[in-house]
């Protein structure tokens, strides 16, 4: 599983009883959220705007922390650098990279949520 179950467990302390609610409704917009903003990033490659890519990037690194993902946590943020640096023809391999750990991510959070 890519998801760090330590992360989980603070959020669990904190919300107590509406621990599960809260992440359940966390993942179904996550599984909205996320493809649209990979999408996006892959608009912004093709129009080369490296702002609306970076941020892209960066709000898919955050959302992702939230669940303790933190291999593809990685890799958005190292996508996240790629933009900010205007460096967009190196952030076409590692979107792929992305959009591939995103699929696994997907069965992991989907597992999570039936575990809650």
């Amino acid at each position: 599983m890519s998801i760090d179950p330590a992360a989980l467990d603070e959020y669990r302390e904190v919300l107590g009883e509406e621990f599960t609610p809260f992440f359940v409704d966390l993942i179904d917009t996550f599984f909205t959220g996320g493809p649209e903003f990979i999408q996006t990033m892959k608009d912004a490659l093709a129009s080369e705007d490296a702002e609306t890519f970076t941020r892209s990037a960066h709000t898919l690194k955050s959302n992702c922390k939230t669940f303790g993902a933190y291999e593809f946590a990685d890799i958005a943020f190292e996508l996240e650098k790629l933009g900010n640096e205007e460096n967009l023809e190196d952030a076409k391999e590692k979107l792929i990279a992305l959009e591939e750990a995103y699929q696994q991510l997907v069965v992991d959070l989907e597992e999570l949520r039936d575990s809650l």
